[in-house]
C-alpha cells in the first residue's frame, strides 16, 4: 500500500541555490508539494521551529554553521528527538559517513544525487515518520481512555467520605488499600449496610488482571444493583452471584469472592467464602485463618455455599485481602505465604499501629518492589 505524502512538508538546507532547486525538483516526484528552504545552520533551526517540516534534507558543508552542527543542536531539543534528518554529503568515506549518523543523522545521500535513491529514502523516512505519529497518536489516544476507565473502575469502590461515615456509624473502624498491577484490574470489593445493625463485605477478585478482568468488575457491579444482598445470608448471596456471573462470563473467567455480615447486636461475625484467601481474625485471643473455600464463582451452576457463623464481639477485627499479598515474591522469588502476613499484623498490633493495613502494606512493598505482577487489595474492618 502507498503511503500518501501530499500533506508531508521537507526543509531543505543548503547554501547552495541550484541544488536546493535540483533537489526541491527530485523530490517533488514523491508527491511532496510543501517545501521550504534555508542557506545554512543558523536559517535552518529557525525555519524548523517556523516551517515545522516532517523531513529536513541537510548539506554537511556549509558557512555560518555546518549541518552536523545543526543536526546535534536539533537532537538537544526533545520536540525534534524524532524529526527524520536526511544528510546529503559529497564526502564517502566510513569515517565521514559515521560522523554524520553520530550528530544525529536518520540516513545519508551521497553527492552527486541519484534522483531514484533520494526519492526512495525520502520516501521511506516520511513513511517511517507517518507511521510514528500514527502510533504515537494512537497510543495517546488508549492512555487517554484506559485513565477514563481508571476512574470509572475506582468510582466502583466505596469513597472513603462513606466509608468513613458507615465506620462511625457501626462503631468500627474501617479502612482499605487498593492498587492494580496496570491501569485497570480485577479487583472489587464494597460494603452494604443491611440495617441499623448490621454490615456486609465483599472482597471479590476475578481471575487475571488488566482490561478483560477490569470488565468482568463492571459486570459484577451491575449484577449487585440488581440482586443486591439482603438478610443474613452470605451463603444465599454467593450462589445468587455465581448464577448470574455463570451466565454471563466467558468460559475460563471466574472469581474468589469472600462475603461476610458482622451482626453487632448479635455480636456475631457469619460469613462464607468461594475460593477467596483466608481472611484474619483476630482481637479476642490467637489471630485465626478463616476457611474461606468454596467454589469460585462463575465455574458452575451447582456449585452451593455454606455459612459459618463466629462470635464477633467488641475488640474483634477482621482482615480482608487479595491473593496478591501472599503471593507476592521478594528479592529471593520466594512467595510471601500467610505465615509472613501473620507475622506483619501480629507486629503492628504490638506496635499499637493505628492503621495495622498501612503497615502490612509497607512491608509488603519494602518485600516486593512495583509495579506488583496482581492487583492488591486489603481492608480493615474493626469493631470499638
Amino acid at each position: 500500500m502507498t503511503i500518501s505524502l501530499d500533506d508531508s512538508r521537507v526543509l531543505i538546507v543548503d547554501d547552495n541555490e541550484f541544488n536546493r532547486k535540483s533537489l526541491a525538483l527530485v523530490i517533488r516526484r514523491s508527491g511532496i508539494g510543501t517545501i521550504d528552504f534555508a542557506v545554512d545552520g543558523l536559517d535552518g533551526l529557525a525555519k524548523v521551529e517556523s516551517f515545522r517540516p516532517d523531513l529536513v534534507l541537510l548539506d554537511v558543508d556549509m558557512p555560518n554553521m555546518d549541518g552536523l552542527e545543526m543536526c546535534r543542536q536539533l537532537r538537544r531539543n526533545a520536540s525534534h528527538a524524532e524529526l527524520p534528518i536526511l544528510f546529503q554529503t559529497a564526502l564517502d568515506s566510513d569515517e565521514e559517513q559515521v560522523s554524520c549518523f553520530e550528530a544525529g543523522g536518520s540516513d545519508f545521500i551521497s553527492k552527486p544525487i541519484k534522483p531514484g535513491e533520494c526519492v526512495a529514502r525520502v520516501r521511506h523516512q516520511l513513511e517511517r515518520r507517518r507511521l510514528f505519529n500514527d502510533l504515537n497518536t494512537f497510543h495517546q489516544r488508549v492512555e487517554k481512555e484506559l485513565r477514563h476507565a481508571q476512574a470509572m473502575q475506582l468510582s466502583l469502590l466505596p469513597e472513603p467520605r462513606r466509608v468513613a461515615e458507615i465506620g462511625a456509624r457501626f462503631g468500627l473502624e474501617l479502612h482499605s488499600f487498593f492498587e492494580t498491577s496496570s491501569e485497570l484490574g480485577g479487583d472489587l470489593w464494597t460494603v452494604f449496610e443491611l440495617d441499623c445493625d448490621r454490615l456486609g463485605i465483599l472482597l471479590v477478585d476475578f481471575a487475571g488482571h488488566g482490561i478483560t478482568a477490569a470488565i468482568n468488575t463492571f459486570r459484577l457491579h451491575t449484577l449487585i444493583e440488581r440482586a443486591p444482598p439482603q438478610g443474613n445470608d452470605p451463603a444465599g448471596w454467593l450462589a445468587v452471584l455465581n448464577a448470574a456471573l455463570k451466565e454471563v462470563l466467558p468460559v475460563g473467567q471466574f472469581a474468589t469472592a469472600f462475603y461476610c455480615v458482622v451482626d453487632r447486636a448479635a455480636d456475631t461475625l457469619t460469613f462464607a467464602g468461594a475460593g477467596a484467601p483466608n481472611p484474619v481474625l483476630g482481637g479476642n485471643g490467637p489471630l485465626v485463618l478463616l476457611d474461606s473455600s468454596g467454589y469460585l464463582l462463575g465455574m458452575s451452576r451447582r456449585a452451593v455455599y455454606g455459612n459459618t457463623v463466629l462470635p464477633f464481639p467488641a475488640g474483634s477485627f477482621l482482615l480482608l485481602y487479595s491473593d496478591a499479598l501472599t503471593e507476592g515474591r521478594g528479592a529471593d522469588d520466594r512467595q510471601l505465604g500467610q505465615g509472613w502476613l501473620l507475622d506483619r499484623l501480629a507486629e503492628a498490633i504490638a506496635q499499637d499501629h493505628p492503621r495495622p493495613t498501612v503497615a502490612i502494606v509497607e512491608a509488603f512493598f519494602a518485600a516486593v518492589p512495583r509495579p506488583v505482577s496482581d492487583d492488591l487489595t486489603l481492608v480493615w474492618l474493626k469493631r470499638g
